[in-house]
């Protein structure tokens, strides 16, 4: 991945985050508190996933389960057109698929179903080489901390910071060792360098363990960062965007 390509990755996911969250990706990542954040960008890489196989629609009020102003209704027949299987999507949801004890990619696609599940079916290929190899968790460890000294601060974020802080290289680093991210877009990889930049390995890991034992408490972000259980949860206004939804399903495990 060159610098044009992190770049490009950062604005994809920026129009998403302007048009779910009503907030640039720099102001969503560096004004919103860590556990918010890292959960809204986590579901916008999995929106990205979701993106050919989704109709957006538009919220009056934000979801109370993921605070977007935009749903993405997945539409799963879309699964079966010969256009879409040409997309980066199809082909990294067909690699996902592999050996996941799923019958085909359409019903891999509707169990994950929410962005969200569709990033933490992503994640459970990414944990295997960036938690369980020794090797590469030092390289990458290695990479993060090495651009936090060369300035990069997610409060003041920006994406030439990100790139002017070894970003390529990180992105380069998870493509050669991952065999998934090999045929993911650059919103995919640009999201996974400034979630690894923002809260580190050991942050990522825990979420990633976290969201495996389908922890109850917003089980979207590392316990580690996790606000108080005790807080008051939200209630989710109604109106003619938002007729009182259920949280999101989790992926059931096969």
């Amino acid at each position: 991945m060159n610098k044009k390509e992190l770049l490009t990755g950062l604005q994809e996911l920026d129009e998403l985050s302007r048009g779910d969250y009503r907030q640039p990706l720099g102001d969503l990542v560096a004004k919103t508190p860590d556990t918010e954040a890292i959960g809204k960008v986590s579901r916008l890489i999995g929106v990205s996933l979701k993106l050919p196989f989704a109709q957006p629609v538009d919220l009056d009020f934000p979801s109370f389960s993921s605070n977007s102003y935009r749903a993405w209704e997945l539409l799963p027949e879309t699964l079966d057109l010969p256009s879409k299987k040409k997309s980066w999507q199809y082909r990294t949801l067909e690699y996902l698929q592999q050996g996941s004890g799923y019958s085909s990619v359409k019903s891999l696609a509707i169990d994950a179903h929410h962005e969200r599940g569709f990033f933490r079916c992503l994640a459970d290929s990414v944990q295997k080489y960036i938690c369980a190899d020794p090797k590469l968790r030092k390289q990458i460890e290695k990479s993060v901390k090495k651009g936090a000294a060369s300035g990069f601060n997610v409060r003041v974020f920006t994406p030439e910071q990100l790139v002017q802080a070894g970003g390529v290289a990180l992105a380069s680093l998870l493509i050669t060792h991952i065999p998934v991210l090999g045929l993911v877009g650059a919103p995919v990889i640009a999201g996974l360098v400034l979630l690894l930049y923002s809260i580190g390995v050991d942050a990522f890991c825990q979420w990633v363990k976290d969201s495996r034992a389908n922890i109850e408490i917003d089980p979207y972000v590392p316990s580690s960062l996790r606000r108080s259980s005790t807080q008051n949860p939200p209630v989710e206004p109604k109106g003619k965007g938002s007729p009182g939804r259920k949280p999101e399903a989790r992926r059931r495990t096969p």
